[in-house]
């Protein structure tokens, strides 16, 4: 999928350089000035909460009485050198919706014979309309559940409509190595009868001595912690319902004779609880999200599922997600406030629409082979269809319980790539994707609607030719190729204090960059390299340049990167008077 990347970039300091014959000047970007990134906007801080990232990469929020408070709070902020991002502590919401939707079958997305129903009178477990709130039991459905069980006739299971479970567990045997997955989520049930052996433990943590014995900075974390409420407490009751069903779909234990079976077989995968999702709604903030995920990558995880969403591009997490070597499994979202499928190639939904290489975007597909009403879509942003109407998995209080939503889709695809993860010995995070992605079963309900136009195929990934792969590592992860990886140029025009900045970041993982320099016009790397007429520029120990444009300044200018090896990249930067709106801006 091509997408287009953005990287956010802190500036820390200013020190002027003449840039060419033009009015601009390189800014030499220090630890320890008085730069940063600010979003300024009263109106985006409605939460009162205001959060800052400092130079080290520690976060801190500040709640705010009132909007002179948070105004306030922002000017002492940005007066801090140590602080380089400042914005609002935006809130997440979960990603399960009601069940007044067609009804499913009792684990129908591991092996679909066609025959899954719902009975209001006799169906064995209850129904979640709200993930966060009591289900409903057999005889005991409300009008809306009811008003859905008339419908059903209108969708009928389709036979075949599964992830191919049966095949893959055939295939799979014992697995060959382990892996984690981390539930950045709400809480997990650990004492739940059929998760027992399945959820990760710390190895390295003593229960209940009040030590933090691994001296991760976590007291007592022994299933994991609960940054919703900075605790250990990684289960505190009926809310982390939507936690504890993501987890059973990964990896409640088959074959015990009791409940369900997860999509992993024989303890291969363990899945981290860790929780940072909470309350009666399920929400969470940019804080407890991306200390969650530092604490997931820290203690091992490879995979994370990420069941939440929000409108808001957030910067902060942006980064935290960029900076990280895990493969993200994200749910698309369910559609606009009225449960209206959205188009998240037009109306982006965070963080599944980020443009990151490490994200898995998943829609909810049906029993019936359609794409669920309120499931988003989009031809560039959203990657695959699995299963998330009416699933069944683990609930609190060893119960289960039905859910629907792309939060119970995106586990479908966790628990298959921690599968594939474990099937193969050698693969790392981005080549599961890339099986992935390329043994879906091709669907015309998501022809047009998906990157893929198919759905999760598990047997299928399990079958690939692993010679076949295309070796391509994340760009933000990874190990290099044999001549080494091409160095990336990225830039983007920013508004610090009212003055306009062009940000220049190269990034060269493999830290062998022996030339970089920019000449007005545009201009091909062979121009460069043929002895070219330029500039040369440097960059800061972030990878980052930063020239500052003059108000009414126009400019063509390509910069130029070659590493040691002889690998290059160039990039063209337009820019126009800022009277001329932002389009005009940058390209």
């Amino acid at each position: 999928m091509a997408k287009k990347r953005w990287i956010a970039w802190l500036v820390t300091a200013a020190v002027l350089q003449p840039f060419g014959g033009v009015r601009m000047a390189q800014a030499s970007v220090q630890a320890g000035g008085t730069g940063k990134a600010v979003i300024g906007d009263l109106s985006e801080y409605a939460s009162g909460e205001v959060l800052a990232v400092y130079a080290d990469g520690s976060l801190e929020v500040f709640s705010c009485a009132d909007g002179e408070a948070v105004k306030e709070k922002i000017k002492d902020l940005s007066a801090d050198p140590a602080v380089s991002l400042i914005q609002p502590n935006y809130e997440y919401e979960s990603q399960a919706i009601g069940a007044n939707d067609p009804s499913s079958k009792e684990q129908w997305a591991l092996y679909n014979d066609g025959t899954f129903e719902l009975d209001r009178e006799t169906n064995r477990y209850p129904v979640y309309g709200d993930p966060f709130g009591s289900p409903a039991g057999p005889g005991e459905w409300d009008g809306n559940l009811v008003g859905f069980l008339v419908q059903t006739e209108k969708w009928k299971a389709q036979a075949g409509i599964d992830i191919r479970a049966a095949g893959a567990w055939a295939k799979y045997g014992g697995g060959k190595r382990d892996a984690i997955v981390a539930l950045v989520d709400t809480g997990i049930d650990y004492t739940h009868e059929d998760l027992q052996g399945s959820l990760w433990m710390n190895p390295g943590e003593l229960p209940g001595n009040g030590i933090d014995d691994d001296g991760n900075g976590y007291v007592d974390d022994v299933y994991g912690w609960n940054f919703y409420h900075n605790s250990n407490q990684v289960f505190t009751g009926m809310q982390d319902s939507h936690g504890t069903h993501g987890a059973g779909t990964i990896c409640a234990n088959a074959g015990n004779g009791i409940g369900i079976a997860g999509i992993v077989p024989n303890g291969r995968v363990k899945v981290m609880a860790v929780k940072a999702l909470g309350g009666r709604d399920g929400g969470g903030s940019t804080a407890s999200l991306i200390r969650a995920i530092r604490y997931a990558e820290g203690n091992g995880a490879v995979i994370c599922n990420l069941s939440l969403t929000t409108t808001k591009f957030d910067q902060a997490l942006y980064q935290a997600i960029g900076a990280s070597r895990m493969l993200f499994v994200v749910a698309a979202g369910n559609g606009d406030r009225l449960g209206r499928a959205v188009n998240t190639d037009e109306s982006p939904c965070y963080p599944a629409s980020y443009d990151l290489d490490n994200i898995i975007s998943v829609a909810n597909l049906s029993f019936d082979g359609e794409l669920q009403e309120s499931s988003n879509y989009g031809l560039l942003s959203v990657d695959l269809a699995a299963p998330g109407t009416q699933i069944l998995s683990t609930t609190p209080g060893s119960s289960y319980g039905y859910m629907t939503g792309t939060s119970m889709a995106a586990p479908m695809v966790a628990g298959a790539a921690a599968m594939v993860y474990t099937y193969y010995e050698t693969i790392g995070a981005a080549d599961v994707k890339e099986i992935l992605l390329k043994t879906v079963t091709p669907l015309d309900s998501l022809a047009g609607r998906t990157v893929t136009g198919g759905m999760l195929n598990l047997e299928a990934a399990l079958s690939f030719d692993v010679s076949t792969l295309s070796g391509m590592d994340f760009a933000n992860s990874g190990h290099a190729p044999e001549n080494g990886n091409v160095p990336y140029i990225e830039s983007q025009i920013v508004d610090l204090r009212s003055r306009m900045y062009l940000m220049v970041r190269v990034v060269d993982v493999d830290g062998d960059l022996e030339t970089l320099c920019y000449a007005e016009g545009e201009h091909t790397a062979e121009e460069f390299a043929a002895g070219l007429e330029s500039v040369a520029f440097i960059v800061s120990e972030n990878d980052t340049a930063v020239f500052q444009i003059e108000d009414e300044e126009t400019g063509v200018y390509t910069f130029y990167a070659r590493d040691r090896r002889g690998n290059e990249a160039v990039r063209t930067i337009k820019f126009a008077p800022q009277s001329m709106g932002p389009g005009g801006r940058q390209e």
